[in-house]
């Protein structure tokens, strides 16, 4: 797991399709090639990040927040959120932080216009 604004930084600056791919090369290996792609690691633990961040951590409130206007300040927060939910997938949780962010949280957690309930 990256440990420096720096290393997430290289993160936020390669395009969401290579990290997507590297996320299902770690998958792969922990898994020994039983995932199906991209998609497929996805989805595994998407649910589990959703319960994580949208539900526990709520970010359809904390995104009002003036510190969470940063992807690198975002991506530095959500690590350490969804380090033990990504863990046990033997996944970095920098990268998945970083492609939460890239994918765009509000959408992800499904959060209403800020201002609207």
């Amino acid at each position: 797991m990256p440990n420096s604004d720096a290393e997430l930084q290289d993160y936020l600056n390669q395009p969401l399709a290579e990290l997507m791919e590297e996320l299902a090369i770690y998958r792969d290996a922990a898994t020994g090639g039983a995932t199906r792609g991209v998609s497929d690691v996805w989805r595994q633990i998407e649910p589990l990040l959703r319960e994580r961040v949208c539900a526990e951590w709520n970010w359809c409130v904390r995104r009002q927040d003036a510190r969470t206007d940063e992807p690198l300040t975002i991506a530095t927060l959500l690590v350490s959120i969804i380090a033990p939910v990504v863990m046990q997938w033997q996944v970095p949780a920098a990268l998945v932080a970083v492609i939460l962010v890239k994918r765009g949280l509000d959408a992800f957690c499904d959060c209403p216009p800020i201002g609207q309930s």
